[in-house]
């Protein structure tokens, strides 16, 4: 009896999932055909992971890192590397799979900057891979390593990982992948300059890549390009190869490397001489890249700031300048100090030719201050020149004077009686000169003295302007935690007397003689909704929780958002309820529904990490 009734269990299990498979396959339908569309993709991967108790762990460890990969294209790397560390809950008890992503974890973590973090993910990759005797896995890991050495400039450590990756996937026969690498070996010869080498390796992995025409292969191409306009032989090739770049990024929804692309060949247009389209090329990337915050926007911004210098555009340079002034101080925009020179470089070259001798001043500072030798670097620069300028010209007079002295020589034994005058006028020459060199000496040193006197006065006011800056910031975060205070203590005092008023309403000594009174005083307490005033207020201390919420999880509710605006303040169950007028139970009920319609139903800890990381 035991038996027929498991197996009349495990038939009704079957035809319960026979009886869901549609819906899944139907969902997986969709995400194949969306897959250009970031957005799209994400709406459906979450619309899957309704069905997670019907799916594999592997499952839905990778459709929690595809989420991931979907938000590393729209450039939010914040909710990229979320997700996917998320994946890694679901797959530690499958190696291969874990690895995956872990891979996966670490080109997140290089894409945003953060090489050392990579490298730390890609070594538990292999280490995963060596578990699972996956080979090809070990050698694409490799090749990641060494994509992380080639952005951080060690060429000799990214050689070496090259080499064991081709060694491991030329014996291993996987072709695809040891193209990917082959095209990495590319990149490290292009970061090193030898074009040459580098567009002839692209032409041959490219033909390969074309045959999936997604991201890697319009990187590839991209970076081929720029090794034609680096080699300035072939501009009308360079033109053809971007321009399909751009369009294919369009169509992969990659818009910062649409932008990226687009500025590349504003730069062909300007070698080639179509000036206008290189204008408006530079303009749509440089607003393009802003828009999104990309950490290439300082990059771009630099070249376009060398083209409106070369084409005299002043005031449209000014305002770039001050754009990117402006957005300097943002984490994720901040410049590096080869980018940050280059830049400060152009702007004192808009300056000189605005007349704005202080700004150039203070971006002169900067640029010393970048090479951590404020003062040393321009007393000793402007020293050295003064010297060498002083030495070369008192060397040539030197020589000036020897080939006089020379030629008096000569004609001493022809004409003595000039000997006494020819003398005479050289030593004055000589003297001449003296003073001269003397008095140049001193004026330049006087404005050497002014110029550091200057400098030091414009630090001294850059640093008394950090001062107030600061003082500043901490005021207004001491308001913001009062007003968030005072926001929490009204809206529940104003809901304690409400609830005191029901209270003395539900225990009156004399029911039948006050029903009148009773009645009026709830519809007066139904009309005044103290919650829709704790909303109001919210939004003014925290302006953006919302909007980033929203744009995590599209598919939330406004009431369901305004829900989590209550747990942001971490207030009680009991304070919840008592300001939106539900119980207790409605309350636990409702974040249990908020964290099933995020896809973190079981996860309690990250659902309030979620939520306390947004801003």
């Amino acid at each position: 009896m035991d038996k027929l009734i498991l197996i009349f269990l495990l038939l009704l299990q079957i035809v319960y999932v026979e009886a869901q498979t549609p819906e899944i396959s139907k969902i997986k339908q969709q995400i194949e055909n969306a897959p250009s569309k970031p957005d799209s993709v994400k709406y459906y991967m979450f619309r899957l992971l309704d069905h997670a108790s019907q799916l594999h762990d592997t499952v839905i460890g990778k459709t929690y890192s595809h989420i991931g990969i979907q938000y590393n294209k729209l450039a939010i790397l914040d909710s990229s590397e979320f997700y996917m560390k998320k994946a890694l809950e679901y797959t530690e008890n499958y190696p291969k799979v874990h690895g995956e992503m872990y891979l996966n974890l670490a080109i997140n973590y290089r894409i945003g900057s953060r090489y050392n973090e990579s490298l730390e993910a890609s070594e538990k990759a292999i280490e995963m891979f060596k578990r699972a005797n996956y080979q090809a896995g070990v050698g694409r890991a490799y090749g990641e390593m060494a994509s992380n050495y080639n952005y951080m400039l060690n060429s000799e450590k990214a050689l070496e990982y090259l080499k064991k990756s081709i060694a491991i996937l030329s014996e291993e026969q996987n072709t695809r992948e040891l193209h990917v690498v082959k095209q990495k070996l590319a990149n490290l010869y292009y970061n090193k300059g030898d074009y040459a080498f580098a567009r002839d390796i692209y032409e041959e992995v490219l033909p390969t890549f074309s045959q999936n025409k997604g991201t890697n292969y319009y990187s590839t191409l991209l970076t081929y390009a720029d090794c034609l306009i680096q080699l300035e032989e072939n501009y009308s090739d360079a033109e053809a190869a971007l321009n399909e770049v751009v369009d294919g990024f369009k169509t992969l929804n990659n818009i910062e490397y649409m932008w990226l692309s687009l500025s590349n060949l504003a730069y062909v247009y300007e070698a080639s001489g179509k000036i206008e389209k290189a204008r408006q090329a530079f303009e749509k990337a440089h607003q393009g890249l802003y828009q999104l915050k990309s950490p290439r926007f300082m990059e771009t911004s630099v070249r376009y700031l060398e083209f409106l210098n070369k084409q005299k555009q002043y005031n449209t340079a000014l305002a770039v300048i001050k754009r990117v002034q402006a957005t300097s101080k943002s984490k994720r925009l901040k410049m590096n100090a080869d980018n940050e020179i280059a830049f400060l470089k152009q702007a004192i070259a808009t300056y000189s030719q605005m007349g704005m001798v202080e700004n150039s001043l203070q971006a002169f500072e900067r640029i010393d201050f970048v090479k951590d030798s404020l003062h040393s670097a321009v007393n000793e620069a402007k020293a050295l020149e003064l010297q060498e300028k002083y030495q070369n010209e008192l060397q040539r007079e030197n020589n000036l004077v020897l080939a006089s002295n020379n030629e008096l020589l000569l004609e001493y034994n022809n004409k003595k009686d000039k000997i006494l005058m020819l003398s005479v006028l050289s030593l004055a020459l000589i003297l001449v000169i003296g003073i001269v060199l003397f008095i140049s000496s001193r004026n330049k040193l006087k404005m050497q003295q002014k110029l550091v006197a200057t400098l030091e006065n414009s630090k001294r006011v850059l640093e008394e302007k950090n001062t107030l800056q600061n003082q500043l910031r901490i005021e207004r975060e001491k308001t913001l935690i009062n007003k968030e205070r005072e926001l929490v203590e009204v809206s529940l005092e104003m809901s304690d007397l409400q609830n005191r008023i029901l209270e003395l309403l539900e225990h009156r000594e004399n029911p039948e003689s006050s029903q009148v009174l009773a009645e009026k005083l709830n519809e007066l307490l139904s009309q005044n909704n103290y919650w829709k005033y704790f909303k109001g207020k919210f939004v003014e201390v925290h302006p953006a929780f919302a909007k980033q919420l929203s744009e995590m999880f599209p598919n939330l509710s406004d009431n369901e958002i305004a829900f989590c605006c209550m747990l942001k303040l971490q207030l009680s169950t009991k304070e919840i309820a008592s300001l939106m007028g539900l119980s207790k139970e409605q309350v636990t009920s409702k974040k249990a529904a908020l964290r099933r319609k995020m896809g973190l139903e079981d996860d309690i800890l990250g659902f309030e990490k979620l939520i306390e990381h947004l801003e």
